[in-house]
């Protein structure tokens, strides 16, 4: 029931990778003790909300983007304590080892875990999350890296042989690309189909016009308030286009993978 409530408090907002997204994490500390005796020990569970690269966040809201600087903050502050207590319990004598300063100051997450890096006896467990998509590739990579380097295990990685993971992938028809992915000439070809007449300079590509105000565009690509606006509409409006064509391959994905497994039980 404790944990059920804590749960409710935690804020989710939909965004354009997840439509559940947790922006915030989740702490739950369980005491154990002995009758007629002080505490005997102490569980920290957390479940962290993921870091958010730039390109997931391009979009978001003044809020949603404020969001995601605390988030990556805290879980910086949060491997940097880690790796100071690593170097502090270290069995190394140096006067540097045993002098380190753990910053568990530095974030709201890491000041409630500030018994955990003080105590010697303490031990860490590192669970990652990660996604069977061909299209979350990135993401897996970006999260086992957060782990590995959280662990100190980031010179244990090597690269496997290339392999083909889901052969189901090619059978499937050429994903649509999102705007911010656009080449210049990609981005000219589209904008000429939308029938806009401007002749954008060749050192603008997708990505960069995606950034731009409409008023950035009357001065960037020399067009007049009516013409930025259309190009600022057009290309938001085939961004959530295709948006909506990923999830959707993405769920096709998914369910067609679970078909797969449930024929191999």
């Amino acid at each position: 029931k404790a944990i059920s409530k804590g749960k409710s408090r935690r804020a989710t907002e939909a965004t354009d990778v997840n439509g559940v997204s947790s922006r915030s994490h989740a702490v739950c500390q369980v005491q154990i003790t002995r009758a007629g005796c002080e505490r005997r020990g102490l569980l920290n569970l957390l479940d962290l909300a993921g870091s958010e690269r730039r390109n997931d966040s391009m979009y978001h809201s003044s809020v949603r983007q404020k969001e995601s600087t605390e988030i990556n903050a805290s879980l910086w502050a949060l491997k940097e304590c880690v790796r100071a207590r690593v170097v502090a319990t270290s069995r190394s004598t140096s006067k540097k080892s045993r002098n380190v300063v753990i910053p568990y100051r530095s974030s709201n997450l890491t000041r409630i875990l500030r018994e955990s890096f003080e105590r010697d006896s303490a031990r860490l467990g590192v669970i990652a999350t990660v996604a069977p998509n061909a299209t979350d590739t990135e993401h897996t990579i970006e999260t086992l890296r957060f782990v590995s380097q959280l662990v100190g295990s980031e010179k244990s990685i090597r690269e496997g042989e290339s392999r083909e993971v889901v052969p189901l992938v090619k059978e499937r028809k050429k994903i649509e690309l999102l705007p911010k992915s656009f080449t210049h000439k990609q981005l000219t070809s589209f904008l000429k189909r939308k029938k806009i007449d401007v002749q954008v300079p060749d050192k603008f590509d997708g990505k960069a016009v995606m950034k731009m105000s409409t008023s950035q565009m009357r001065v960037n690509l020399k067009v007049s308030a009516s013409v930025s606006s259309d190009i600022f509409n057009a290309l938001r409006k085939e961004n959530d286009r295709v948006s909506k064509l990923h999830r959707a391959e993405r769920i096709s994905l998914a369910k067609a993978r679970k078909g797969d497994y449930d024929d191999d039980e």
